[in-house]
């Protein structure tokens, strides 16, 4: 299936092009490279390659306005002043997830300063000021997809998926705000995703499925569209260290990926408005 107009990506980073790639699809797994998924998780095939000069024009926009944050992703780079007052942490230092939230922890004074730029730089990128520290994120490397949940001493990965940062329907997921993750790493890490928003899936699943008699939702919606478009492309943004990315991640399939690294991965992420990027 050929690449459809959707979610569009754009960003401060010159020749963002070269830094996306794209696919024939997805596959259902249960088990994948070391790693336990649960039934229903999809992820994508290993058929990466450059975008044509069409795709390049439907998915990546030259020039855009981020008065519509549920339709993008902006990737971006942190100002010198924030990336100095991370430095002093050394996170680059920690060898296992559990080595990193110490540094933090231990480093009050550091952390301080990193508050201080973050919020300077954050403030800027919202409108309404509206945003809340999320979380930092670690995880190992050379990890396909990086989210899952723990059942018991389980780490079972949930594969390409959306966020649900609060209770939402299909046709109202829009209006969910979007989230920042900053690359702490001395690695790049990607982000990969469908470019479709839930509304253009519903749109999409109304052509196989008889909705009135499915009860399409939020928790079953990745699955089902899986299921009818397997062959519809995923996209590959690499996100290089101290580049962020802004998405809407309520609205959209995703996850982010550390394939080929070999060390800790560590971001921090921010949700809220962010509706006035550079």
């Amino acid at each position: 299936m050929k690449l459809q107009k959707g979610m569009r990506v754009f960003g401060s980073i010159k020749d963002i092009s070269d830094q996306i790639l794209i696919n024939t699809g997805v596959q259902n797994v249960h088990e994948y490279n070391g790693l336990t998924y649960f039934k229903d998780a999809y992820v994508p095939l290993q058929t990466w390659r450059s975008l044509t000069d069409v795709e390049s024009r439907l998915l990546v926009a030259k020039r855009a306005k981020f008065s519509d944050h549920s339709k993008s992703v902006y990737v971006g780079e942190i100002p010198a002043k924030l990336k100095d007052a991370f430095q002093p942490l050394d996170l680059k230092s920690c060898t296992i997830p559990n080595e990193v939230l110490p540094k933090f922890h231990d480093n009050k004074k550091i952390v301080k300063k990193i508050n201080k730029e973050l919020h300077a730089f954050l403030k800027d990128l919202s409108s309404t000021g509206s945003f809340k520290f999320h979380r930092v994120t670690r995880a190992i490397a050379n990890k396909e997809t990086i989210s899952y949940h723990l059942m018991g001493e389980t780490q079972t990965h949930i594969g390409l998926h959306i966020d649900q940062s609060r209770r939402f329907k299909i046709h109202t997921a829009y209006k969910s705000g979007n989230r920042i993750s900053i690359n702490l790493s001395e690695e790049t890490r990607t982000l990969i995703f469908t470019n479709l928003t839930l509304i253009q899936i519903y749109n999409l699943l109304s052509q196989k499925i008889d909705l009135s008699k499915t009860d399409l939702n939020p928790d079953n919606i990745a699955e089902l569209f899986y299921i009818h478009y397997p062959d519809y492309p995923v996209v590959k943004v690499a996100i290089k260290p101290y580049q962020y990315y802004v998405a809407p991640t309520d609205n959209f399939f995703h996850d982010a990926s550390t394939v080929g690294n070999k060390e800790i991965d560590v971001t921090i992420v921010y949700t809220g408005l962010f509706d006035q990027l550079p």
